[in-house]
């Protein structure tokens, strides 16, 4: 069951790109009141701006990873909760690898415009971001009997 997610997230996450890159801009948009904005970003490097400028390597690396774990998960059976993990981890690793290889940058749209001091300054995301951070909670979160390696 969560495997069937991977096509509809994927597909989810490059259409609300699409949506991001034709409705907004840099200018921060309030979506939740103070909480949440849309914010037009494109995101050369990988999270928190690390190796910026380095699309084509971090596009075939995402890539290589997204399409490494949907090959595991095709080969074993494995329970519920670490199917879903790495199925999210898949899509995050697919959708941003399309687009570091598609047009060189990553579209980040979610801004985070909180005054908590942990996330006050945390970057712009998107849906491949959650889905990657949700499957890499689920793992760590999974009893030890329970995770895939």
């Amino acid at each position: 069951m969560p495997t069937v997610l991977v096509p509809l997230l994927l597909a989810l996450d490059q259409i609300l790109k699409l949506w991001a890159l034709e409705n907004l801009s840099p200018v921060p948009r309030p979506l939740l009141g103070d909480l949440l904005y849309l914010t037009l970003v494109r995101n050369t490097g990988a999270g928190f701006g690390l190796l910026e400028g380095q699309a084509f390597l971090l596009g075939w690396l995402s890539l290589g990873v997204g399409t490494l774990l949907l090959y595991w998960l095709a080969q074993k059976r494995y329970p519920f909760w670490p199917t879903l993990a790495l199925s999210l981890i898949a899509v995050g690793a697919l959708g941003n690898g399309i687009d570091r290889l598609g047009r060189g940058w990553v579209v980040d749209y979610l801004d985070l415009g909180t005054p908590i001091p942990l996330i006050a300054h945390f970057p712009v995301f998107n849906l491949a971001d959650v889905c990657v951070t949700v499957g890499a909670a689920l793992l760590l979160l999974a009893p030890r009997g329970k995770r895939p390696f």
